[in-house]
Order: structure tokens, then C-alpha cells, then sequence
């Protein structure tokens, strides 16, 4: 018998399958709007530089030669380097109306996911774990200090946390996406994630730098890090930064 289609996976892909001859009804009732991004209006604001462009790199190198890097040295980012890497993943490059389109693709445009940043070796700023306010390109600051071990841990020890300058990690907003995809949503917020973390991750090879994207991690030990909810909005991704 097979098993393994009785999992939460198989029951997931059938019950959110389009169809033609069945109309697109489901029993979630009303989903409330939310804010299409978050800001901490309290917090320490960190104005990141315009990022510098000026020195084209060859994509189709940069795709060649991209692959995950663990062993990323003790070097510390400079501020101008953690700009560009920002911008690569969440850069605005355009306005229509309420929307903010960015350097990665999004479904219906709505971005379902908050960017968080441990920044561990990035020369002036100090170590803490930070917001990333798209709409104004800046950093909050929610707590300052060394969290390189609890990050380390909550990413079930793996070394290439340890060793990273910067560790970004995604939540995903669900009813930022449910409100317009309902049950799909959970399909297309992981297709967003990963079009922003492959820009990422060509933005790193491209200046020289490793990068390794992480999907193994205690999750409820990140939402607590990050003072999430775990519900509403949950940690779904993580990529390190570092120089080789």
C-alpha cells in the first residue's frame, strides 16, 4: 500500500489543485486584509547606501559558476557589500499604484514574506538581529548583541551558520497571500522565496562571496528569535552571506 500518499504532502497538492469543471470553492469563509509590509516604527533605523551597480558582472558567468559555499572566512561585509546583497533581494525597481515591484517576481505582486537579517560581521553595524524595510531600503534594528549561537542552534547546528557575516531569513505572511490565493497561497510563497534567493545567491557569486540557502531549521526557535507569531507569520527560508 502506498503510504506516503496518505502524507500531508500528496493530501496538499490534491486538495489545492486547480481544476477545470469544479469551481474554486473552499470553507476558509473571510480572510482579513493585511498591511502589504511591515516596519518596526519604534526601532534603531540603519539607512542602507545606494547600492553601487556600476560594475556590471556576466550573468551568464555568474550562473556557471554559482553554487552553495559553506566555508565562508572570518572577513567582515562592508556596509556598500550588504547593500548591494539587499537590493539584489529585495530592491524596488518600480511603483504601479499600492505596489512595489521589486527585483524578483511575485505572485498577484503581493511579496507575502517579511526579510530579517543576522548580522554577525558587517563593518559598521553592530551585531543584532534586524528588520528589512523594503520601502524605505533601511535596517531596524529589534535587538542588538551576539546571537551567533542561538542562530547556529536553531539551525540544527549546521557550521555554515556559524561562519556566515550575514544569515537573511524569510517569514511567510499567509493571509498577505491567502486574501487573493486562499488555500494555494502555500504554493506560490515558496515559488517567491526562491526566485529572491537565487538573486541573492548570483548577487553573491557575482562579488566574489559564498552563500548556501538553509530550509533545515528548528522552526518555533526562529519565530521566537524573531519575535513572530509562528502562525500568521513563520520562518520559511534562510540563506548565509559570507566571503571566501
Amino acid at each position: 500500500m502506498t503510504f506516503y500518499k496518505q502524507g500531508l504532502a500528496f493530501r496538499y497538492i490534491q486538495s489545492t489543485k486547480y481544476y477545470r469543471n469544479r469551481p474554486g470553492k473552499d470553507d476558509l469563509g473571510s480572510i482579513p486584509s493585511t498591511t502589504a509590509f511591515k516596519n518596526y516604527p519604534e526601532a534603531e533605523r540603519l539607512q542602507l547606501p545606494e547600492p553601487d551597480l556600476s560594475r556590471p558582472a556576466n550573468l551568464w558567468q555568474c550562473l556557471a559558476t554559482r553554487r552553495c559555499e559553506r566555508n565562508t572566512t572570518p572577513d567582515p561585509l562592508s556596509l556598500q557589500e550588504l547593500s548591494k546583497i539587499m537590493w539584489a533581494a529585495q530592491g524596488v525597481t518600480a511603483r504601479t499604484g499600492i505596489y512595489l515591484l521589486r527585483t524578483a517576481p511575485s505572485a498577484g505582486a503581493l511579496y507575502p514574506f517579511e526579510t530579517y537579517l543576522y548580522i554577525d560581521k558587517v563593518k559598521e553595524v553592530p551585531q543584532g538581529i534586524y528588520h528589512f524595510n523594503v520601502a524605505d531600503f533601511a535596517l531596524e534594528r529589534l535587538q542588538k548583541g551576539d546571537f551567533n549561537r542561538a542562530f547556529t542552534a536553531a539551525s540544527l547546528g549546521q557550521p555554515v551558520v556559524k561562519r556566515a557575516a550575514v544569515v537573511i531569513i524569510w517569514t511567510a505572511m499567509m493571509l498577505r497571500c491567502m486574501v487573493k490565493y486562499r488555500d494555494r497561497a502555500m504554493r506560490y510563497i515558496p515559488m517567491d522565496l526562491g526566485h529572491v534567493c537565487q538573486n541573492v545567491q548570483l548577487a553573491a557569486t557575482a562579488m566574489g562571496f559564498g552563500s548556501c540557502p538553509i530550509g533545515a531549521f528548528y522552526d518555533d526557535d526562529f519565530n521566537e528569535l524573531l519575535g513572530v507569531d509562528g502562525e500568521e507569520e513563520t520562518v520559511l527560508y534562510l540563506v548565509t552571506v559570507g566571503k571566501l
